[in-house]
């Protein structure tokens, strides 16, 4: 059963600032990006990898998997106006049995963690990593006035990367796009529930963090050096 993966790596990463999208800023001396590419490239189960850029960095995309000896990259196409339409843009460019959709500002995902969303993938159909919350949350009105404590045991903080059979995830970005609803889409999850389907939640781990801000970028640092 062929997987392949999809690298969202087409934001701006406004929020981190500089003068590239943060999935080219350096972290321990390499791109954000790379360290995320090494992760599934390495993997034996893998056997593709699509990347969604900016249209500006496609060259600079391809150089990176190129200086780094990512062969499984396959393709490298423009990103859209926003993370659903990138992704939409790389899924119409495979056919895998199982599709794997990754944040191309997610560095630290393990190897353990991939291969237990792609069984998963294969076991459910579809399938998303996430971390039970453990802090007390609270619903707010428009004022920030707290009116409700829900059941914490019931949320989950998603991550990726979310896993599905090509089945699933194309019928289901087939049928956001038709809607018009892509523009709202913040993870793929949310066009697979809008089918239907059931999606299992895989747990995963605290270091598998976004690099959105300089603290975070901060945070990458500490953690390469802590794994060194």
């Amino acid at each position: 059963m062929s997987i392949a993966v999809i690298i969202a790596a087409a934001g701006s990463g406004a929020r981190l600032g500089g003068m590239k999208p943060k999935q080219f800023q350096l972290l321990g001396g390499r791109p954000v990006l790379a360290h995320t590419l090494e992760a599934f490239n390495r993997l034996d189960i893998i056997e593709e990898i699509i990347i969604a850029a900016p249209s500006e960095y496609i060259a600079h995309t391809w150089d990176i998997a190129a200086r780094y000896g990512f062969n499984k990259v396959r393709e490298i196409v423009p990103g859209g106006k926003n993370r659903a339409e990138s992704v939409y843009a790389a899924l119409k460019q495979l056919a895998a049995n199982i599709v794997l959709i990754h944040d191309g500002a997610r560095p630290f995902v393990s190897e353990e963690l991939i291969k237990s969303i792609a069984q998963a993938a294969k076991h459910y159909g579809a399938a998303v990593v996430g971390i039970p919350l453990t802090d007390t949350i609270k619903e707010v009105n428009q004022q920030s006035q707290a009116v409700k404590t829900p059941d914490r045991q019931r949320f989950w903080c998603v991550q990726t990367p979310q896993g599905f059979t090509y089945e699933i995830i194309s019928k289901a970005y087939a049928q956001g796009d038709k809607d018009g609803i892509l523009e709202s889409a913040t993870d793929d999850s949310i066009l697979v529930e809008r089918i239907g389907a059931t999606i299992q939640m895989v747990e995963g781990h605290p270091s598998n963090i976004k690099i959105t801000t300089r603290e975070d970028l901060l945070m990458g640092e500490i953690m390469l050096r802590s794994r060194a």
